[in-house]
């Protein structure tokens, strides 16, 4: 209990290290949470993120349908939903903020934007409409992703529990599981600095070594 019971390791030299770290009340019936974990959209704070399998639009996995956290859940990665309720010129904004901040960590941070809006969903114009955003925006390191909905089961995004009704969920994670998440918040300044101060406290001495067992 409090945690997800999975211990990944790391590789130093011949040495391999595991972390784990405690989320108070995670698995314990009828803890006092604190708010945070009750936001209604996505799972709990200390859990693996599910895998799933959206529609790539734009970027490095263009036309596949790879599972972000499967394929780059390794260091950190920040997954940004955005259903029934979309702001475009707000999203633009956001966009912009994640690209920078994609280019300034490298491959320590994976950003993907993941599109869920069932409202008169067809999968070529919703496909279109993401590639010629990534182009106006000259992405290079945020992928663009889709699902015909969050409620999707083909997917398999539903299981991941994103509520559509929001304006926006972020979803941080590291290691594939989630360290921290939001919603409805407005692309400021302020926010901004939420996001990029949660990256930089979750790193430590053992973040950029590599999976134990793999290449």
């Amino acid at each position: 209990r409090c945690g997800s019971g999975v211990l990944r390791l790391v590789q130093k030299d011949d040495l391999q290290i595991g972390e784990r770290n405690i989320f108070l009340g995670l698995n314990i019936p009828d803890y006092p949470h604190e708010l945070s974990y009750y936001i209604n959209s996505g799972i709990n704070i200390g859990e693996d993120f599910i895998s799933f399998i959206p529609f790539h639009a734009w970027g490095p996995d263009k036309g596949t349908r790879a599972c972000p956290v499967c394929k780059y859940g390794w260091y950190h990665g920040i997954l940004y939903f955005v259903g029934n309720k979309p702001n475009w010129d707000e999203i633009r904004i956001w966009l912009t903020y994640l690209e920078n901040e994609s280019k300034k960590r490298e491959k320590y941070l994976k950003v993907y934007f993941v599109y869920g809006n069932e409202k008169n969903y067809n999968k070529s114009t919703r496909e279109k409409e993401l590639e010629r955003l990534g182009k106006d925006l000259r992405l290079e390191k945020v992928a663009l992703t889709f699902v015909p909905s969050f409620s999707d089961s083909e997917s398999e995004i539903d299981v991941n529990k994103i509520n559509a009704e929001f304006e926006n969920t972020f979803i941080i994670y590291k290691r594939s599981r989630v360290i921290d998440k939001y919603v409805d918040l407005k692309p400021n300044q302020y926010n901004f600095n939420i996001l990029s101060n949660r990256l930089d406290q979750s790193v430590n001495e053992y973040f950029d070594l590599p999976n134990a067992g793999k290449d």
